[in-house]
């Protein structure tokens, strides 16, 4: 019989003879003890089961034309599928093998690791990406958000498979999410996932405690890089998570500072537009907001010369936004680039199946165009710098500078 914390949701898209699975697995980063362990976790549902081992999986994947990727993320660990029309029967076969029967193979578990070590490594390289690295720490500390996804060294040299196992299970214990999205019957296939079930009960979990977001009680962070031309200037605080009952609200005020598409924003605008400041500049007043909060974020990139300049400006911008608020032809032109963008988002199987994950996994009608345009129906300037005045707030900004090593 079915679990109930099994959800599925299944959605017919109507054009390429294509279907994209999804399976997210509760938990994530977020839960784990040992930092790393979800990316490993992930990444190891394609490295062997029991009845195939890794290269086995790859060479039949291959020949089915199946596309196949795992990963391990912050909320959440899974697998992704697409196949043609003709396969989804056989591929929804190889999903709840992934899923269901991997084996977490000890020499596989170490060549993860190593991987996730040289990803560590290369993205240390880029000033941008430890620019924000620290961010996070200042805003997120002790939360798990506050670290690497990939973990560091000292933990990628400890994890075993074991630990993974036990991952795994308790992922499952905690509930998944799969949607389905392609050329498909509806219900033929939620049945199929039904059979598929059928037997599979998994032991009921205890949630894992997660830590509260409290932040490293660090107003200004600098990172030294050894980029020679570069500095990266990262400036906000913490906001409000997807479930929240301003969210989409707020992100018509996101794309009011600069979260929409080219030079448009107030915060580019000024930067990089009219005083030149900034080779790239965006803002965001819930950015990555998931089941814990996102966060206001100002993200500069610009010359070590002219980041003071940069900072001044911003925090300029901001504090205008909640003294002197915003224009009607602002939110206009916010709203409609968010109902003009959705259209797009919703082109392909994969962006359906993407979207029907995301709005179970929240419980939020995500997948909904017609509810974001309920949202947004009848929203005007009174409202968005009511929004402003309570969620933006200048005189806590954190502030993290990324600066060639010779000039701090």
């Amino acid at each position: 019989m079915k679990d109930d914390r099994f959800e599925v949701r299944c959605r017919r898209v109507e054009g390429a003879p294509l279907v994209s699975m999804r399976l997210w697995i509760r938990g994530g980063s977020r839960t784990e003890r040992v930092p790393g362990l979800s990316w490993v976790t992930g990444h190891m549902l394609v490295e062997g089961t029991r009845r195939r081992d890794w290269s086995q999986i790859a060479e039949n994947g291959d020949n089915l034309g199946l596309v196949l990727s795992s990963f391990g993320g912050l909320e959440c660990h899974g697998l992704r599928i697409d196949c043609l029309t003709r396969d989804w029967v056989e591929a929804l076969r190889w999903l709840f093998e992934l899923a269901f029967e991997s084996v977490f193979a000890e020499d596989r578990c170490r060549w993860i690791c190593q991987l996730a070590q040289a990803e560590l490594e290369s993205l240390a390289d880029q000033p941008e990406v430890r620019a924000g690295w620290a961010f996070a720490e200042q805003l997120y500390h002790p939360h798990p958000a506050a670290r690497p996804i990939q973990g560091d060294a000292d933990s990628l040299a400890s994890l075993t498979s074991e630990q993974c196992v036990a991952f795994h299970e308790a992922g499952l214990a905690s509930g998944a999410v799969l949607s389905v999205a392609g050329e498909i019957d509806e219900d033929e296939v939620g049945r199929a996932i039904e059979t598929a079930l059928d037997g599979r009960r998994m032991a009921k979990g205890e949630e894992s405690p997660v830590p509260e977001p409290r932040g490293s009680g660090r107003s200004r962070h600098r990172v030294e890089t050894d980029s020679p031309e570069q500095a990266h200037l990262l400036m906000g605080h913490l906001t409000v998570p997807i479930t929240h009952p301003d969210y989409r609200e707020l992100e018509v005020l996101s794309v009011i500072l600069g979260a929409g598409s080219g030079l448009t924003g107030r915060i580019p605008s000024r930067i990089r537009e009219r005083e030149g400041l900034a080779y790239s500049s965006w803002a965001a007043a819930v950015a990555a907001a998931g089941l814990d909060p996102g966060r206001l974020t100002v993200a500069v990139g610009t010359s070590p010369s002219t980041i003071g300049r940069a900072e001044q400006a911003v925090v300029e911008e901001l504090e205008r936004l909640v003294a002197e608020g915003v224009e009607e032809s602002e939110v206009d032109d916010a709203r409609s680039y968010l109902l003009g963008r959705e259209a797009f988002r919703r082109e392909t199987a994969r962006q359906c199946a993407e979207l029907e994950a995301q709005a179970t996994f929240y419980r939020v009608p995500l997948d909904r165009s017609e509810w974001l345009a309920e949202k947004l129906e009848g929203l005007d300037a009174e409202r968005i710098n009511a929004l402003a005045r309570l969620h933006v707030r200048p005189n806590e900004l954190l502030t993290t500078v990324a600066i060639p090593g010779s000039q701090t």
